[in-house]
């Protein structure tokens, strides 16, 4: 017998979906039929699949040591020495990242280690258990640099996800765009997605294909022919932000899959996510390479 004790990571779950994750080698009809033959008992007790655990709850599991070995999930690691963070804040609930351009913030099917989220929970192994793992709030596309929230217990990770879902985490990017944009606007759509090109189109319907988008923006400086903008996403959609200035005539400087021309100093989209604001608590941190570029554009013309 294997008897586990709830922690806060762990509290809140549906007991079925708790057993899913620990003995991850297991399918959900063999759970249900272990349950049924009273393997799993939570404090001495059958309980229903429907159970929330609690912090301090017991779990019993009734079976033998190889049996228990052969269905728990194997965590993989990645080498310790490949990990390399810039945290740009961390409290006993959140971290905070700064994600540099080319990199997943999520593992898929093109690539597990090297990833934002892998690194991550290397650098918080201590903090993960059977069921749970410290996970973002959000993500970045691959070659947007800028700040990424994770939470460090799951408590937190609902009560983060529930802020991000009300709208109630401000996200805030920096990017030049050609042109000159004069004044404040939104922009606000459906977007649909081409798996093919890896790229979205912005249309004026709804349907089960497109997603709904709003993207706001403020121009801060021109220089040149170019202007540095402030924008807030008021959704958060893959190629919002390229797509929304793309179509108003305004591509991101070096962004050439949205529209933009060859500029020989810009060899990535000069975009990053610089400012998160949470409920009364504002972190910035801005991109050097951003910021180099701006500093080489000739000043204003009057």
């Amino acid at each position: 017998m294997k008897q586990i004790t709830i922690g806060t990571n762990e509290q809140g779950q549906r007991f079925d979906r708790y057993l899913l994750k620990l003995l991850g080698r297991a399918n959900r009809s063999t759970i249900y039929k272990l349950m049924r033959k009273n393997t799993f008992k939570v404090n001495g007790k059958k309980v229903e699949p429907e159970y929330f655990l609690q912090s301090g709850d017991q779990v019993n599991i009734y079976l033998s040591d190889e049996t228990f070995d052969s269905l728990v999930t194997e965590i993989q690691q990645v080498a310790p020495e490949k990990v390399s963070l810039e945290i740009v804040y961390e409290d006993d609930e959140i971290l905070i990242v700064n994600k540099p351009k080319g990199i997943l913030t999520h593992p898929d099917q093109t690539e597990y280690k090297r990833t934002l989220s892998s690194k991550v929970q290397i650098y918080l192994s201590h903090l993960s258990t059977r069921t749970f793992k410290p996970a973002p709030v959000h993500r970045l596309d691959k070659n947007t640099s800028g700040l990424v929230l994770f939470a460090k217990t799951y408590d937190s990770l609902k009560r983060y996800n529930a802020l991000m879902r009300d709208r109630k985490i401000g996200k805030f990017y920096l990017c030049v765009t050609e042109g000159i944009v004069n004044k404040p606007g939104e922009i606000k759509g459906y977007l649909l997605k081409d798996e093919d090109r890896n790229k979205v189109k912005i249309v004026k319907y709804d349907s089960d294909d497109t997603k709904y988008f709003h993207t706001r923006y403020q121009p801060l400086e021109v220089r040149g022919g170019f202007t540095v903008l402030e924008v807030e996403l008021m959704t958060g959609r893959s190629h919002q932000i390229r797509a929304s200035l793309a179509s108003i005539g305004h591509p991101i400087v070096g962004d050439l899959k949205y529209g933009a021309s060859r500029h020989q100093d810009a060899m990535n989209q000069m975009l990053h996510a610089y400012k998160l604001v949470i409920e009364d608590r504002v972190f910035e941190y801005r991109s050097q390479e951003l910021d180099q570029f701006i500093e080489s554009l000739p000043p204003a013309t009057r």
